[in-house]
């Protein structure tokens, strides 16, 4: 039996991101409902992480 998370199916975006603290970009997948400035980079920055561009569609 495959136990799956129930946020797979929460609606979610996939985004560049560039976090504004220690200047590192990665592809993202947060929830919609996420705002921007509670995301946490790597480096441990709240708040700093902004989308470089559109967001990445994936199959429909």
């Amino acid at each position: 039996m495959k136990i799956e998370t129930i946020e797979k199916n929460l609606p979610h975006e996939v985004s560049e991101l560039i976090c504004l603290k220690c200047y590192k970009r990665w592809i993202g997948v947060y929830p919609q409902e996420t705002l921007l400035k509670d995301l946490e980079c790597k480096c441990g920055a709240v708040g700093y992480v902004i989308k470089t561009g559109q967001t990445i569609e994936g199959e429909k």
